[in-house]
């Protein structure tokens, strides 16, 4: 069923919301573990699916927001970054520019979240005058 007061924009915020907080606690952890040996980095990576899921056509708008709500933020570990003597493949200089992307696009979702939520509200309290 359909969320009366969710738009299709609002969940996918949500979903963005949700993804970067995943991320967030993986680059943390990767941090931490920069001098481990034989640590893997890894990485949560879920826009490409995110996109698909909102780009999908279909007949039933409900199969879309439940194929947006079900898009994975699960962490992976990242075999492609090449791995130092120790065996540990973490690059602090990328991990923290990952960091920096990831708080930004986290605010911004944030806000617009925000801001559309504040809209409905509005027009709750409008429509009681």
């Amino acid at each position: 069923m359909t969320d009366i007061l969710l738009e299709k924009s609002d969940i996918v915020l949500a979903k963005v919301l949700d993804g970067a907080a995943a991320r967030q606690r993986v680059l943390a952890n990767n941090i931490a573990n920069v001098e481990t040996p034989n640590f893997q980095r890894k990485a949560v990576s879920f826009e490409g699916e995110l996109r698909e899921a909102m780009d999908a056509p279909t007949i039933d708008p409900d199969m879309q927001l439940n194929a947006i709500r079900n898009v994975a933020t699960e962490a992976a570990p990242d075999t492609n970054t090449p791995a130092r003597a120790n065996g540990n493949n973490v690059q602090i200089d990328r991990e923290m520019v990952e960091l920096a992307k990831n708080s930004l696009q986290y605010e911004t979702a944030a806000q617009l979240l925000t801001m559309e939520l504040r809209e409905v509200q509005n027009a709750i309290h409008e429509g009681r005058r």
